[in-house]
């Protein structure tokens, strides 16, 4: 896969990447205002519900399910409509990522799970929007790294898309190795 870059871009631009995205791809958003990222899961999510006929899945890590269900009505979603037939989906990040007994398990049992349900509601694939910094918060690094490295090959041939939004503080923390291993496990790198 051809890795594209783009460089202090607004929301609006941001949101055009992300809404040209194929599946199969796996890419990455840095942004540097944490009301970015709500922008972009409420109105991709809205522009997904009117056009897309796919499933979003919202793994979030600094707002609570409560508070990105409100974001998501405020931006005009039809959240009780659209969770009624399955065509979003809202997680906290920890229960996709982690099991009961604090595991990593990744989220592609999730994911495999709503593929099929996709499948069964003619739905033509899922896209995620995942906050990464529940890996920062638990000081789990490593499950971060080998996750990401990871998905870009399950994924490449499924009706999967996967957007890894990274605040720029978190990923100021990684050393140089840990950002390019993470820069180099994405099709593309948006950054605000």
């Amino acid at each position: 896969m051809e890795k594209d870059s783009f460089r202090n871009t607004d929301r609006n631009q941001i949101l055009e990447s992300i809404m040209n995205s194929k599946f199969g791809e796996h890419n990455i958003v840095l942004y540097s205002d944490i009301s970015t990222l709500p922008y972009l899961y409420s109105h991709y999510s809205k522009r997904s519900s009117e056009s897309l006929n796919e499933i979003v899945l919202i793994l979030p890590h600094y707002q609570s399910i409560t508070d990105v269900n409100d974001i998501l009505k405020k931006s005009g979603v039809d959240i009780d409509r659209n969770k009624k037939e399955g065509s979003i989906v809202v997680v906290e990040s920890k229960k996709a990522y982690y099991s009961l007994t604090d595991q990593f398990v990744g989220i592609m049992i999730m994911g495999d799970m709503l593929l099929q349900r996709a499948k069964k509601l003619n739905k033509t694939g899922i896209t995620v929007i995942s906050d990464m910094g529940l890996f920062f918060h638990l000081d789990r690094l490593d499950n971060l790294i080998r996750w990401e490295t990871e998905l870009s090959s399950s994924i490449y041939a499924k009706k999967v898309r996967i957007l890894c939004n990274y605040s720029q503080t978190d990923f100021g923390t990684l050393n140089e190795d840990q950002r390019q291993h993470l820069i180099e496990s994405h099709s593309k790198i948006i950054i605000e």
